[in-house]
């Protein structure tokens, strides 16, 4: 059992939440998926019978599946004053609807109104990460939800934006590679690359593209403003597996960390999302 609670690699909450007419009373039109990048995505992952949608520490806001907009061929993500005074800013996450596991993960995404990720409120959290809601057995290693932090956009003490391996205090150093989106960058392009190296080493690629780029039209990742292989800087058993049980997701939201007031609503448009497998 993983933590006494659930089985390993268990993936209950997925059936618990798309297929619960009380789930999807929060989601419009009652409809758990919106379609994004020729894809189902899940957006009411959140929800539970004892809260509805809101999420505690370290959200402390609602994500609410009616505030994600669907706009052509993109979707933007919210972060929204709160309907009531006494209510908690309401927020936003799509999860991919398919375990995709090994491969390139590819997202390109706007800052609306103008702006900058550079820019970004300073309580806002950008994410772009995989995730699995039980624990993986053992032998996957110390990453017990099999999280990848292919880019969070949040402020540190000199940065903004940071790639990431969990648990992050597993050691020190620790694994991540933080780092200053600059000033006037309202686009960027995320690239993930997991990958299973000779069939037996699990690697993990990190790359930041300033600017719109598609799989058809990205350079090699090494080139890209950042680039970030933590395989090579000691983290190598913080990268996980994927198996044909494991059921960690890939996962875009928009949040603010403790629940903590922006200075404004916040908004980003998810312009693109693409996956291909790797030799």
């Amino acid at each position: 059992m993983a933590s006494g609670v659930l089985p390993y690699d268990n993936d209950d909450h997925f059936n618990n939440n798309t297929k619960n007419p009380d789930a999807n009373s929060y989601c419009p039109n009652n409809n758990p998926f919106l379609s994004f990048g020729g894809r189902q995505w899940w957006i009411n992952y959140h929800w539970s019978q004892q809260t509805g949608t809101y999420a505690d520490e370290p959200f402390k806001s609602i994500f609410d599946p009616k505030i994600i907009e669907k706009v052509g061929d993109a979707v933007r993500l919210w972060i929204r004053r709160p309907t009531q005074s006494n209510q908690p800013w309401r927020t936003s996450e799509l999860v991919l609807a398919n375990k995709l596991g090994w491969g390139r993960y590819l997202v390109t995404a706007r800052v609306d109104g103008g702006g900058s990720f550079s820019d970004l409120d300073p309580n806002a959290v950008f994410g772009a990460f995989t995730y699995q809601y039980s624990e993986a057995p053992p032998s996957n290693g110390p990453n017990i939800h099999r999280e990848i932090d292919a880019l969070e956009v949040l402020r540190g003490g000199n940065s903004n934006a940071q790639f990431t391996l969990q648990p992050y205090d597993y050691s020190n150093p620790h694994p991540w590679n933080p780092f200053t989106i600059p000033p006037n960058t309202p686009v960027i392009t995320i690239v993930l690359d997991w990958v299973l190296e000779g069939g037996v080493e699990r690697g993990a690629y990190f790359a930041l593209f300033l600017g719109d780029y598609s799989l058809d039209t990205l350079p090699p990742i090494q080139s890209g403003f950042q680039f970030w292989a933590p395989g090579h800087k000691g983290f190598a058993k913080l990268i996980p597996d994927h198996t044909d049980t494991s059921c960690e997701r890939f996962h875009i939201n928009l949040w603010l960390m403790h629940g903590a007031a922006p200075a404004r609503e916040q908004s980003v448009l998810l312009t693109r999302f693409q996956y291909k497998t790797l030799p």
